[in-house]
């Protein structure tokens, strides 16, 4: 099977969106993105039917 190439373009446009939202201060730091994976871990679990 053929590996996918990479989009170069796309990749760039990426990493400078995520460059420019850290330098805007509006990226959650480590805390708050662990903070919310936790939050959503746990509402998921909620949701899951009980056996």
């Amino acid at each position: 099977m053929k590996e996918k190439e990479k989009c170069t373009p796309c990749e760039a446009n990426f990493e400078r969106n995520i460059h420019q939202l850290v330098k805007e201060g509006e990226a959650p730091t480590s805390k708050q993105h662990h903070d919310r994976k936790q939050e959503v871990k746990a509402a998921f679990e909620e949701s899951k039917p009980r056996k």
